[in-house]
């Protein structure tokens, strides 16, 4: 479950028309919207303004921690969504896409229409997506620029409509289509007089409700979708121009109880991502030195480490791995996406050469499980008892992942590794697990026999911690995710 709202961005009143959409297929998800009347229309303006415009929307939006962002702006999409999807950690969805697909799906001729804002038509967007798909569909464009200012006037059922309506879509009445796609949010506004010039041959395809469904997809891959039924839903809508404005065209086309305005200012908003800074850290163990460990390392950047001691109603992540990079990713993304914060996640083990590399992942329980170091030492000692000392050469490894919720695909992945030899007969009292028989490479002690600061110096995990502390700073500020 994740209560986190969806956020929604337009030039103006027609992303209302997703969002709409969004009611119908996501009753139960919390959402924001935000209109950025007071700078519309978009369609006119370079790629590059609407690119600075969509992060300062988005910018607002993130301040309102949401967990999914939906461009539900055609001109934005065009201009922004690489960019934008490129570095948030959230999923991003635009309209062009699902549109696209859907007009696929019903030309019988495979010859689609397409009306849209200057900014869109300018960009090629539909045209180059559809013909990704399939090259030999032809595209008709027609920019459609005074449709967008009828809508935001709250005259899209009005005789003037009607004619503006009927003038621009001239074009195309012989062009030779069977399908028409509203590229910009605010025309399904009129899609009842674009019906009538078109014809009821016209198939008129709505992105909206594709884009939706699209949305309806990831929360249920990523598993954040909000499956509590009981709890009342937040419905925000912010407005950069005149919320009464805003509210009479919203109420008019949402019809719900109680829809309240608001006025947003972005205009000084940053026209970059802004990350909000890594506060608090969590570290896949219940095993309270190694979290004190991983504290030492962030505590100079102020942040706080938690371990999943203090999470004990967590549902438990199952290593079910097969090797030890699979089983901190299952940790340090399961973790992260139930707990909506930063993972730090290792999987380590003893690889004995002698042994074709085991245990491996499987050196906690090596004696199978509920038996302890004693009985897993054992059963090393009695594997090796055919081979002689010098042929039990072995390493330690470790591999850490660093998640953040929802993008595994982008972990951050380090390794670590210690080169040593079994011995026969433990030696030392400052270690656990396999440590009183593991010799390190080129000393004479083995890792139970040699300090705290000493075994960090050389261990496993202390070499793998070494390389996160190069890269995770970068990683996480760069939004590698």
């Amino acid at each position: 479950m994740n209560k986190q709202p969806i956020g929604f961005i337009d030039s103006g009143v027609g992303g209302l028309t997703v969002f709409k959409e969004a009611l119908k297929q996501l009753p139960h998800e919390n959402m924001i919207f935000l209109g950025d009347q007071a700078r519309l229309p978009y369609g006119p303006r370079p790629a590059a303004q609407v690119v600075d415009f969509t992060w300062q929307m988005v910018n607002f939006l993130l301040k309102k921690d949401i967990k999914l962002l939906v461009i539900a702006c055609n001109t934005a999409t065009a201009a922004a969504l690489d960019i934008v999807k490129s570095q948030l950690p959230i999923p991003v969805v635009g309209v062009i896409l699902p549109g696209s697909r859907a007009a696929l799906k019903v030309t019988k001729n495979k010859h689609l229409g397409v009306i849209a804002t200057e900014g869109t038509v300018r960009s090629d967007a539909y045209a180059r997506t559809i013909h990704q798909k399939d090259a030999a569909v032809k595209v008709t464009s027609l920019a459609a620029p005074k449709f967008v200012p009828v809508v935001e006037s709250n005259e899209y059922r009005s005789p003037i409509a009607k004619r503006i309506v009927m003038e621009t879509l001239a074009p195309l009445k012989h062009a030779g289509l069977d399908t028409l796609i509203l590229g910009c949010t605010h025309y399904p506004l009129l899609r009842p007089l674009i019906q009538n010039v078109m014809g009821d041959d016209i198939t008129l395809i709505d992105p909206g409700s594709e884009t939706v469904s699209e949305v309806s997809t990831l929360l249920d891959y990523f598993d954040i979708a909000n499956d509590d039924v009981t709890e009342p839903k937040m419905r925000e809508f912010y407005t950069t121009g005149s919320p009464e404005m805003f509210e009479q065209i919203a109420q008019d086309w949402l019809q719900l109880d109680q829809l309240n305005a608001q006025r947003a200012e972005i205009e000084d908003l940053p026209v970059t991502y802004q990350q909000t800074p890594v506060s608090t850290v969590v570290v896949a163990t219940k095993n309270a030195g190694k979290a004190r460990e991983f504290a030492a390392m962030f505590a100079k950047d102020g942040i706080t480490v938690k371990s999943l001691l203090d999470f004990p109603e967590l549902e438990s992540v199952a290593e079910t791995g097969t090797t030890f990079e699979e089983n901190a990713r299952l940790k340090a993304d399961g973790y992260a996406r139930q707990l909506e914060l930063p993972v730090l996640a290792d999987d380590s083990g003893l690889q004995v050469d002698a042994l074709g590399g085991q245990p491996g992942v499987f050196s906690a329980r090596y004696a199978g499980d509920g038996h302890n170091d004693a009985a897993n030492n054992a059963k090393l000692l009695s594997e090796l008892s055919e081979v002689p000392a010098e042929a039990r050469t072995a390493n330690f490894h470790t591999t850490l992942v660093f998640a953040k919720p929802n993008h595994p695909e982008q972990d951050l992945v380090v390794d670590g590794d210690v080169l040593g030899r079994i011995v026969g007969i433990p030696r030392g009292d400052n270690g656990f697990g396999y440590d009183p028989f593991f010799e390190v490479e080129g000393t004479d002690q083995t890792l139970a026999e040699m300090t705290a600061d000493e075994k960090n110096a050389v261990s496993h995990r202390g070499n793998a911690m070494r390389q996160l502390e190069q890269l995770w700073r970068d990683w996480y500020s760069n939004h590698a995710l």
